[in-house]
């Protein structure tokens, strides 16, 4: 993996326009804008699908709220311990957020259920996230970089959603997500970029062996959260696992620089984990 590109500045159209170049190419029947508009939920059966949604959404956040609780003295970084400190506050703000509009909902505050899933985060991905440096960023790509393509498509496919919820996430969980995502770019860029050629090449191996544990650890989760995310939103689709894929390779390869078609085979999130 030697050959190298010159990246283009990761902003939201980069997102966009690669993962609509990933649909062309692998699963061209997935529409690439929205085709009808959503309906408000309504039903018993809508609105208790959209708990187990939205406690698994504010676990999601809680869940990076601790991590990076845990790990912003252990890396000596004030550049990274400033931009830590918004992706704390700003996953605790959509946490709690989701925690006081589920509570209006039902009538109960699901503090307890979330945390309950939050530990389940602990339980699969064990130490990795706080492991050391490279085993956190290998965190925040699956947490806020590998999820960006199915978190697009959900949008574009949903028919049911929550109109209070919705407008929050379109003012505040979008455009804070966007900046976590750039300020892990730039953060391993700073590091990355300054790295002897022989360095470049341990870190890539290291990188993708912590990738590679993630994708293994998380992958029951995944397809378990998937299926309660369809199920909310009423998304009817086939192979978006194949965009989750791809996109996955897309993020690598930005990061290390180099081609897609550089990195090797990776585990899938159609593989069964052993």
């Amino acid at each position: 993996m030697t050959a190298t590109l010159t990246r283009r500045a990761w902003t939201v159209e980069f997102e966009t326009e690669t993962i609509d170049r990933l649909i062309d190419k692998h699963a061209p029947h997935i529409p690439k804008k929205r085709l009808q508009e959503p309906k408000p939920i309504q039903t018993e059966e809508e609105l208790e699908n959209f708990y187990h949604f939205r406690i698994g959404g504010a676990a999601h956040d809680l869940f990076i709220v601790q991590v990076c609780a845990k790990i912003i003295n252990q890396i000596p970084d004030p550049k990274l311990q400033l931009f830590l400190s918004r992706q704390l506050g700003d996953d605790g703000a959509h946490a709690e957020n989701t925690r006081r509009r589920v509570e209006a909902l039902f009538g109960r505050d699901p503090i307890e259920d979330i945390q309950k899933q939050v530990q389940k985060h602990w339980d699969f991905m064990g130490d990795l996230p706080i492991r050391h440096w490279l085993g956190f960023l290998a965190f925040e790509l699956h947490y806020e970089h590998h999820i960006v393509a199915t978190a697009i498509l959900n949008r574009r496919l949903s028919r049911l959603y929550d109109p209070v919820s919705t407008s929050f996430a379109v003012e505040r969980i979008i455009p804070d997500e966007a900046f976590h995502r750039v300020g892990v770019v730039e953060w391993w860029q700073r590091k990355f970029d300054k790295a002897s050629p022989t360095e470049k090449a341990e870190l890539v191996e290291q990188v993708l062996a912590l990738d590679e544990e993630g994708q293994r650890r998380r992958n029951p989760y995944l397809k378990e959260h998937g299926q309660i995310t369809r199920r909310a939103l009423g998304i009817e689709v086939k192979d978006s696992n194949l965009i989750y894929d791809a996109w996955r390779r897309e993020v690598l390869a930005y990061f290390f620089d180099i081609p897609e078609t550089a990195l090797p085979k990776l585990f899938s999130i159609n593989d069964e984990t052993s």
